[in-house]
This record gives C-alpha cells, sequence and structure tokens, in this order.
C-alpha cells in the first residue's frame, strides 16, 4: 500500500519499474478524484481513506507513506507493529521525538528515500571524498534552490505549519542527509537563520498564515574534527532549480551541481569534469535487494533520525 497522493506519483511511478512489486492500494487524505486519477493510471485496484483499517485487515507485505510529516508516526508505527517493511519520504516524521520511536520499532524493515543517495554523480563524490585524493576534508558546502513556492500563492497549506513544513523540511533534510552521507562525521549544527518571505499567501481555500521558512542558511561542525559545513535552502529562488555540493580537501576541491528535476549532474574535480545524464534516482530496488546493494546506501530510520536531529537543532537556532 503507498499512502500519499502528491509526491505518491513519483514514488507510483518508482514502484512500477520494479516488476516483483505491485501496488494493491493507494490510500489518500483529502484528494479521492487524484486518488483516483492516480490509481487508474499505475493499475492500482483500490483507493482507501482510511488506511488504518487497510493495515489491520493483514494483506500486505509493505507500506510505503508519501504524506505529509504529521501523517507518518500513525500509519508507519501501525505497519511495523504488523511486521510489515515500512517505506517513507522525508522527513521521517513531525519531531525528534516521534523519529526516535520510529528508528527504535523499525530495525532493519524501515526505509527513508533519501534518493539523492542513488545519484551516481553524489555517489561519485563520496568515493573522492573518501578515498583521500582531496586530502583531510576541511569544510563542504551544500545548497538547494528550488521555485515551487515563488510566489505569494501556494497549493500546500500545510507546508506553511510550523517547522515541520518549512524548507528546511522539504529541502534540508535532503542536505543534511547528504552531508552525513558524503563527509561521515559527529556534525551539530552551530548557528542557522531562516526567513518567511510572505507571511500571508493564497490558498485553494482562502488565506493562509505563514509560520514556516521560505530560506535558511546553516552552519554546521563535526565535533571529532575539524571540518566545517554550510547548507543553504530556498524554496522561493524564482526561476532556479539546481542543487550544489562544494567538498573542499587540503590537497583538492570538488563541486558538483545537479539539476534537481531530472538528476543529471556535472561533477569537477581541478581540470577534470565528469557528465551524468538524467538519473530516475529510484531507491526501491535497492530497498528490496539487500538494503545496500544500488549505486550507493539506502537511508534506513536510523538515518532519518540522524537527519532529523539536525533539522530541528537547526529549526530551534533559526528561531531565537
Amino acid at each position: 500500500m503507498l499512502v500519499g497522493t502528491g509526491f505518491g506519483a513519483t514514488h507510483l511511478a518508482w514502484l512500477a519499474a520494479c516488476p516483483e512489486v505491485s501496488v494493491d492500494v493507494l490510500g489518500y487524505g483529502r484528494d479521492e478524484a487524484r486518488a483516483r486519477d492516480l490509481a487508474r493510471r499505475f493499475g492500482v485496484p483500490r483507493v482507501t481513506a482510511d488506511p488504518l483499517a487497510v493495515i489491520e485487515e493483514g494483506n500486505l507485505d509493505a507500506v510505503a507513506v508519501v504524506s505529509p510529516p504529521d501523517t507518518h508516526e500513525a500509519v508507519l508505527s501501525a505497519a511495523l507493529s504488523a511486521g510489515l517493511l515500512a517505506v517513507t519520504d522525508k522527513p521521517l516524521a513531525h519531531d525528534t521525538a516521534a523519529a526516535a520511536r520510529l528508528a527504535e520499532l523499525a530495525g532493519d524493515r524501515g526505509f527513508v528515500t533519501f534518493q539523492w543517495r542513488q545519484n551516481p554523480a553524489f555517489a561519485r563524490l563520496r568515493e573522492l571524498s573518501a578515498d583521500g585524493r582531496l586530502g583531510r576534508i576541511v569544510r563542504i558546502e551544500l545548497d538547494f534552490h528550488h521555485d515551487f513556492l515563488a510566489g505569494p500563492g501556494t497549493a500546500w497549506p500545510w507546508r506553511h505549519r510550523g517547522h515541520s513544513g518549512g524548507a528546511l523540511s522539504d529541502q534540508g533534510v535532503h542536505l543534511l542527509d547528504l552531508l552525513r552521507w558524503i563527509v561521515p562525521g559527529s556534525w551539530k549544527v552551530t548557528a542557522a537563520v531562516s526567513s518567511v518571505v510572505w507571511p500571508r499567501r493564497t490558498g485553494p481555500d482562502g488565506t493562509v498564515d505563514c509560520e514556516a521558512e521560505d530560506l535558511a542558511e546553516v552552519l554546521l561542525a563535526d565535533e571529532c574534527g575539524t571540518a566545517l559545513a554550510r547548507v543553504g535552502v530556498s524554496r522561493v529562488s524564482a526561476g532556479r532549480r539546481a542543487i550544489r555540493a562544494l567538498v573542499q580537501g587540503t590537497e583538492g576541491l570538488a563541486e558538483l551541481a545537479a539539476n534537481p528535476d531530472d538528476g543529471s549532474a556535472v561533477l569537477r574535480m581541478g581540470a577534470t569534469e565528469l557528465a551524468f545524464g538524467p538519473h530516475a534516482m529510484n531507491p526501491y530496488p535497492a530497498m528490496l535487494h539487500d538494503g545496500k546493494a544500488a549505486v550507493g546506501d539506502v537511508a534506513d530510520f536510523a538515518d532519518g533520525y540522524a537527519a532529523q536531529l539536525l533539522f530541528e537543532q537547526a529549526s530551534r537556532l533559526s528561531r531565537r
């Protein structure tokens, strides 16, 4: 069963590429018409507004949750308690306490779709960072620009409620996970600032009061080393969609620029430039085959919890 009809469309496409998998139920929150349209497009025989009841029926092997963060814990907990494989979109939960509970419950049966780990350009950047060619890593910078909220209107009122819906949740947790994955360390947030660009927006049902940040800058340090990091996110970068990563070592520097729409990327190190074509970054094959067998690692619930800790540290500091 897949729960969620927004980014759930991407998950349905990913799952359709896995011939050994069938999606038998599509869960939705409010938009039954979209759920039925997606079910027709992807051949899902059943839709439901009550995924918990479907879990209780006992005819599932796995549940994937792609709904807003405050809905994750109830469905994932029910799935894990029923002995099912549980997959969730980021962030793992609506707060660290819920994320900790889920990580403890999951064991090796929970995965988070930090799909950029599957991107071959980022996997190559990770190799360069680990194999010594850059020397000792001293700094990493990660930036994520997007324009899906570049304007005073919004199609997603929930994205503006508290810290679980802001740019750090939308984009920042991806970068915080990439930071931990590319340059492992004992990372801690040292400073953070954020901004709400439009305090009030126009939503599908009227005016939306906006609490969640549209822009954020986060500084981090490796408490067990000397490396520093900066993470920047914007969901209001009109006309620009790009992810940038820079890893600086004592003997070299590598820089990556990626297209978030199709996964293509260019990686530069000195005079060497490597181009990577579009990539679906489908995490499901690795989840279904030993968990660690794809282009890069697959993030489990422990990774999701670790990224959530950094995300909430940044959220707290940015609100001071």
